[in-house]
């Protein structure tokens, strides 16, 4: 069995489980091809574990086991498609959403991938060429386990995220999906992106419960709309920004989806620092605030990032948020804990003087299922503030 050995005093977070063997931590490993199985090691030749070999962000392999003597065969595919299906039975019962991730990465057994139901149809989504040497495993266990109607999968470790139909007879996408008695479209040939993220359904779900019928809603970065067509739902009137044109078409579907006219629905092309501009000219204050950007991007104008940026985003929104209006803060950035993004959040708004409180802290729902053994499959961190004054 091939090894990889850890610089010494750089043991302790493996030692308690962590599932990742981090490329920084490494002092010398064999020969390995993607998807190989290796033992690591600490600098003592203690044995930590055994994983596969996969280059992905800083990573360089998952955690398969303790056990050294388990193989990636076919039958430890089933067996995790088997307890990850069972996991997600009350969502298969559920008669108002159809739409869920039925297989979550490092949180089902092990990382690397992912599989999400939208009614039927199966994605598959690889995050590095390691596990993706195992895809006839995977797909024989999703075959076996899951109903479905067609499977395709996205090369997330490839540069333009090709998407592959893995079945015989092709969807005709755009599909549509169901969730908490709302529609929306989908196509997995459109891009890396689907037309929702899945992630956010208790979000969605969380505004549409809002007590802020007949109030109006800001919602930036709003690709297809679906915290706007929640918010309309809720008798809002919405307004959703987007840089990418794209973004109009979609949230026009989703709206005509669920027979939503577009009177005092709002939808801009715009940079959202010159949305802000705007609403300042035009005096436009909202009862609600989507602030949900994506963790880097870079324009012409700009360059992005949530550690160093999303504090201006809040300090502009806390400018057009009405007093007793919500602003709801949100992020995917693996690497920001949820303790260091409150603290960001309560600072900004100190700074703002306007008195203020936190609602509610959301995270991913319960079919993303992550561990405690690596904290970046929590990634999704939610903040609902409302304002005081």
């Amino acid at each position: 069995m091939k090894t990889v050995t850890l610089k010494e005093r750089h043991d302790k977070k493996y030692k308690d489980g962590y599932l990742v063997v981090e490329e920084s931590d490494v002092f010398d490993m064999d020969n390995l091809n993607e998807g190989d199985l290796f033992i690591l090691k600490n600098a003592s030749e203690e044995e930590l574990g055994l994983f596969y070999f996969g280059r992905q962000n800083r990573g360089i392999g998952y955690k398969v086991s303790n056990d050294l003597s388990v193989r990636l065969t076919q039958n430890y595919f089933t067996d995790l498609m088997k307890k990850a299906r069972l996991e997600r039975e009350p969502l298969y019962r559920a008669g108002h959403t159809n739409a869920f991730r039925i297989y979550n990465g490092e949180g089902d057994g092990l990382g690397g991938f992912t599989v999400d139901n939208y009614n039927g149809h199966l994605l598959i989504q690889w995050y590095s060429k390691g596990i993706y040497r195992y895809q006839q495993e995977v797909l024989t266990a999703l075959k076996s386990v899951f109903n479905y109607e067609s499977i395709y999968e996205k090369l997330r470790f490839e540069k333009e995220v090709p998407t592959y139909l893995l079945t015989d007879t092709p969807t005709e996408f755009p599909i549509i999906i169901e969730e908490n008695n709302l529609f929306y479209t989908i196509n997995f040939e459109d891009g890396p992106m689907t037309g929702i993220f899945l992630d956010q359904r208790d979000v969605r779900n969380k505004i549409l419960s809002l007590p802020l019928e007949e109030g109006t809603m800001l919602n930036l970065f709003a690709y297809s709309g679906g915290f706007s067509v929640a918010a309309a739902k809720n008798g809002m009137d919405t307004t959703s920004v987007d840089i990418a044109k794209r973004s109009l078409e979609l949230i026009e579907q989703n709206f005509a989806l669920n027979e939503l006219t577009l009177d005092n629905h709002f939808r801009y092309t715009l940079d959202v620092f010159d949305m802000f501009k705007y609403c300042r000219r035009k005096n436009l204050l909202y009862d609600l605030i989507v602030i949900d950007p994506p963790s880097f991007s870079r324009s012409k104008k700009r360059r992005f990032s949530v550690k160093s940026n999303y504090h201006e985003l809040i300090e502009e929104a806390a400018f057009l948020t009405k007093a007793n209006g919500y602003l709801l803060c949100s992020t995917n950035a693996s690497d920001y804990t949820l303790n260091a993004f409150k603290k960001m959040i309560e600072s900004t708004l100190e700074n703002q003087t306007r008195d203020f409180e936190f609602v509610e802290v959301m995270g991913l729902p319960k079919d993303f299922k992550t561990t405690n053994l690596y904290k970046p499959s929590k990634y999704l961190k939610v903040v609902l503030i409302k304002f005081l004054d």
